[in-house]
């Protein structure tokens, strides 16, 4: 029968990599998604405006509320500024990523 051996580590011994790679990815993917809405990219605005659209329309057929579809409470400028700070949260993310790596 094969034992097993416990040892104590000293956590200075430990590398994360799975957190750093994970903080990564989630950073250009915030990058990424964000990047389309602040720069308004193959007009990602234009084409979420749509779907939003269509979503309060079917809603508004389904409840039988026809007001829903009379709301503009976002516009443009709410995707923009959203994407903006998606973007700049997935700089943070990235550089922190990259900083613990370094140390």
């Amino acid at each position: 029968m094969p034992t097993m051996i416990i040892t104590a580590s000293s956590a200075a011994d430990s590398t994360p990599t799975g957190v750093l790679a994970f903080l990564a990815v989630l950073g250009i993917a915030a990058i990424w998604y964000g990047g389309r809405w602040a720069f308004d990219i193959r007009g990602a605005i234009d084409a979420t405006l749509a779907r939003r659209h269509a979503a309060l329309d079917a809603r508004a057929q389904l409840t039988g509320n026809l007001g829903l579809t009379q709301t503009d409470g976002v516009g443009r400028s709410f995707f923009r500024y959203v994407g903006i700070v998606i973007t700049t949260a997935g700089l943070v993310l990235l550089a922190l990523s990259a900083t613990l790596a370094a140390v």
